[in-house]
């Protein structure tokens, strides 16, 4: 594992990409450093070192106690080599996003302000410039989203606008694959609204998954012929889209590796755990980050740090008192709960996409070694179905967005100590254990329609029970992202 080095690379690639793919153009101002450290869970150091990285390298004009203004003007054939070097990427991220945002558009939807709607259309009749249109259907949409109340869903959109963005170049005499007008837009937005007024979510699906592949082939027919003007070997960036998009603390990333080891039984044959020291070895990070993510192991009951003794494995006995600080473990289980309003919502069809890339051999292999699990608590069927999807998503944005989600739903084992409720917990064991139970024998008899319901049908179940739980805490009511029941 990379360690804390990683997040000056991700935000430095970040900013770059923006850059090459116009979303920040020059003379623009970069975000404000507080807002950098925000919008990427880092320090203030990281983020002046990217900063101090990015002027270096003439990007960007910094000046102190002034937002850094981008100075990069790149010529087209360094626009074209940016990016053709992620043409792939790009349109793995149509296709990966065309199976999780169009039914979170149709959930927002069902609550959606239709006046908010109406308004966004009629302010885009009065916009005579290119950009300014498509501001106004990006507003749009956004506004689809909102009643969602899920920041995590806001960042999937936003990470995509700027990450697939194509700047057209007139030089390149080929014709402008985005290039719209008022008329265009409207009736593209009119013909999203009728669907929501009719109150007919699987049309309204139908019609976003149509945009997002008509967008896919609009840029493929691009880049192409931006290939076939400006031929060159190029090879494909190392940085992937969302890769390091921070909610999520690094030692976090690490509590959950170790959670998963011990699941697997790394340390059986050990009295102990990896020390601190071993741990910051390991997994190349600094003392504070290896004590935090013993810290978390331990306030979820996972491990007991003994004095002068060393990391033991907890089995039972009274738990420790926290180590870590409320608000931080109630900012963790907000981003948790959106986290599983999003797995409650497009399971479903990410689940059908996966189980379409095995054969009957496989599946049924799959669905033998799921029914024989020894162990059936609803963290131990969540986290085997996550690894599926993991493993088996079809496109790699899809799994780069899983392996993220699941770091943080570690965070979700807080629920026992905040908000018990055992009597709560019994009953959606049951229900879980169902669900699971009909999905290993869809599976087997090779129904995707019903293993894809039943999969959705798990996190759907943690979703609005966890949900349940937290929505009694008086600091956290109001954060929570929609119930959608």
């Amino acid at each position: 594992m990379k360690g804390e080095n990683i997040l000056y690379e991700t935000l430095y690639q970040s900013i770059l990409t923006q850059l090459y793919s116009g979303a920040i153009r020059c003379g623009q101002s970069l975000p404000s450093q507080r807002e950098l450290c925000r919008q990427y869970h880092a320090g203030i150091t990281t983020v002046r070192r990217v900063i101090r990285m990015l002027e270096a390298d003439g990007y960007i004009h910094a000046a102190p106690g002034k937002r850094a203004v981008v100075c990069f003007d790149e010529t087209d054939e360094g626009y074209v080599s940016a990016l053709l070097q992620r043409r792939e990427s790009i349109l793995d991220l149509y296709g990966g996003l065309e199976l999780i945002m169009p039914p979170l558009y149709a959930k927002g939807a069902q609550r959606a302000d239709i006046g908010a709607l109406y308004a966004v259309i009629r302010d885009l009749r009065q916009e005579t410039e290119e950009f300014r249109i498509h501001r106004q259907v990006s507003r749009f949409l956004t506004t689809l989203l909102l009643p969602c109340q899920n920041p995590v869903i806001m960042d999937l959109r936003a990470d995509m606008e700027h990450y697939a963005r194509l700047p057209y170049l007139p030089s390149s005499r080929l014709a402008n694959p985005f290039s719209t007008s008022v008329a265009l837009a409207e009736a593209t937005l009119a013909s999203i609204l009728q669907p929501i007024e009719q109150r007919d979510p699987a049309a309204l699906t139908r019609r976003l998954e149509k945009l997002y592949r008509d967008g896919a082939t609009r840029a493929a027919v691009y880049l192409d012929g931006l290939n076939q003007r400006y031929p060159a070997e190029r090879p494909a960036v190392a940085y992937q889209w969302f890769c390091g998009k921070g909610h999520v603390p690094l030692y976090t990333v690490v509590a959950r590796s170790l959670y998963k080891r011990m699941e697997a039984g790394a340390f059986d044959g050990s009295a102990y755990l990896p020390s601190v020291p071993a741990l910051m070895n390991t997994y190349e990070i600094s003392k504070s980050t290896a004590c935090n993510a013993v810290a978390l192991l331990s306030d979820i009951g996972a491990v007991r740090v003994l004095d002068k003794k060393g990391i033991e494995r907890r089995v039972g006995g009274a738990l420790a008192p926290l180590r870590l600080d409320i608000p931080v473990i109630c900012e963790h289980l907000v981003l948790y709960l959106d986290v599983m309003q999003i797995l409650s919502v497009c399971t479903n069809r990410l689940s059908h996409a996966a189980a379409a890339t095995l054969d009957a051999r496989q599946a049924e292999a799959l669905a033998a070694m799921w029914r024989d699990s020894v162990e059936r608590r609803t963290t131990h069927i969540v986290q085997m179905l996550l690894e599926f999807l993991r493993r088996h998503a079809p496109y790699h944005c899809l799994r780069t967005i899983v392996r993220q989600f699941d770091d943080i739903l570690i965070w979700g084992h807080y629920l026992n100590r905040l908000a018990p409720a055992p009597e709560e917990q019994k009953a959606l064991t049951q229900q879980i254990t169902q669900a699971f139970s009909s999905l290993c024998d869809a599976l087997q008899q090779n129904d995707l329609h019903r293993f894809s319901a039943c999969f959705q049908a798990v996190f759907q179940a943690a979703y609005h029970h966890s949900r349940n739980r937290l929505r009694r805490h008086p600091t956290l009511a109001a954060q929570l992202p929609a119930s959608f029941s």
